[in-house]
């Protein structure tokens, strides 16, 4: 083959190759945007009528924490007459002022529909309740956990999904500040705690 006849082939093939990485580039174009005019954007709506009136003329405080369980109920905390105005707790003040309305318990659990399907919680024997009431978190066995932020909460409480205790760990009162602490089930000292290094 001649040196004229090699330059011609080699132009030949690199004009292949370019023309072959032009079309390949089109196509996987086309098929980004295709897939890209696929993909929507979810459109979020409030349902003014979602949570559904709560039981007992109850009010709901600030609300300040949610978690969603395994089944899809929506537990919240939220800090019921400790932020409600007397003219919104009439029915609890002493002497009453109204007729209506209270402060709701402060852990509540609503289904998809709205409707409230648990609803406790407040200072009880055997446990500390938070001064300030700030977290919820219900894990994977359904447990439902509560914390504070008070000046003095130090403790995290563990109830059931119908609030009966289970579990404090913590005292109110007895910051372990500059410590991180780790919650366990094996050998750990009386309050369920395993001493980590300082952060």
């Amino acid at each position: 083959m001649t040196r004229l006849g090699r330059q011609l082939l080699q132009a030949a093939a690199l004009a292949a190759i370019v023309t072959g990485m032009g079309v390949g580039g089109a196509m996987l174009l086309n098929v980004a945007t295709a897939q890209h005019a696929t993909v929507e954007v979810p459109i979020f709506e409030v349902d003014p009528l979602w949570p559904k009136p709560l039981p007992n003329e109850g009010l709901l405080g600030m609300a300040i924490g949610v978690s969603v369980d395994a089944q899809d109920n929506v537990w919240m905390v939220h800090r019921s007459s400790q932020t409600l105005h007397n003219n919104e707790k009439g029915a609890e003040l002493n002497p009453p002022i109204a007729a209506c309305c209270r402060g709701a318990a402060p852990v509540l659990a609503f289904n998809q529909d709205g409707d409230t399907i648990r609803a406790w919680g407040g200072p009880g024997e055997g446990f500390e309740w938070p001064e300030s009431m700030h977290g919820v978190f219900v894990d994977h066995k359904g447990n439902v956990w509560l914390g504070g932020n008070g000046a003095k909460d130090a403790q995290i409480l563990k109830f059931s999904q119908d609030g009966k205790f289970v579990l404090q760990s913590g005292h109110q009162g007895k910051s372990l500040r500059g410590h991180s602490y780790q919650l366990t089930t094996g050998t750990s000292d009386s309050r369920g705690m395993v001493r980590r290094e300082p952060f």
